[in-house]
């Protein structure tokens, strides 16, 4: 999503941010959203608190997903630090919103995370879309395509029931649609 945003030559930021500077914050959010959890889970597997990086159980995720919170956080609280533009600091406080709603769910029931991050990221574009910048019609029809196939997918995997994959589509993309047309509205201090 942040690539997405930074690296578009028809919005502003791809011509107030250096090239330096985007590439800079764009390894930042994945070492943090990517890298980082990985490396934690796979600790945890490798110390054998949780079975496999397939987070299959319920209980199983919640200290992934608590570290997963934490990192975002961490994103989110440093690119603070940095002054990001708004669009930015909506992008990364969806996210952090989204991991915090799942894993409280998670606490409860099993939700696919999967949705929740693939609707997030439609809904997100959408809200900017709408907020901040058009953006393609084909890349929304896009999305929500690419939503359906990963829920079909994880069915297909047995990974999650259908009521897990539509109430984490539901969740992610109102989260983030409704998320970023409520932050692009507000000041960032």
């Amino acid at each position: 999503m942040l690539a997405f945003i930074l690296f578009q030559k028809e919005s502003y930021l791809y011509y107030t941010i250096t090239p330096g500077g985007r590439w800079f914050f764009l390894m930042i959010a994945v070492l943090l959203t990517i890298v980082a959890p990985l490396i934690s889970v796979g600790y945890l597997v490798y110390t054998k608190q949780i079975s496999s990086f397939y987070l299959d159980k319920r209980q199983e995720r919640i200290i992934p997903m608590t570290i997963s919170a934490a990192y975002t956080f961490g994103l989110y609280y440093m690119f603070l630090k940095f002054s990001m533009p708004q669009v930015i600091m909506a992008i990364v406080g969806v996210g952090v919103i989204g991991v915090i709603v799942t894993l409280l769910i998670t606490l409860f029931w099993k939700i696919s995370a999967h949705m929740m991050g693939i609707a997030g990221f439609g809904g997100a574009i959408l809200g900017i879309s709408q907020s901040f910048h058009p953006i393609n019609d084909t890349i929304i029809i896009g999305l929500f395509i690419l939503a359906g196939l990963v829920g079909a997918a994880r069915i297909k995997q047995d990974a999650h029931t259908l009521n897990q994959i539509l109430l984490g589509w539901v969740l992610g993309f109102s989260i983030s649609y409704g998320g970023m047309i409520y932050l692009m509205s507000k000041p960032f201090t």
